[in-house]
């Protein structure tokens, strides 16, 4: 049981420190790697299982 609730901390840390890295792009940035603020936007607001 602790070690789910290890494991669910640190992912859920994790989806944090990309959330972060997303905003601080630049749209030229975000446009390099093929992704718009809308559709990052998208895949954040998704449920953890169906990413």
């Amino acid at each position: 049981m602790w070690r789910t609730l290890v494991e669910f901390a640190r992912a859920r840390r994790q989806r944090s420190r990309v959330r972060r890295q997303l905003a601080a792009m630049t749209e030229r940035e975000l446009q390099d790697c093929g992704m718009t603020r809308a559709e990052i936007a998208y895949e954040l607001k998704k449920p953890a299982g169906r990413r």
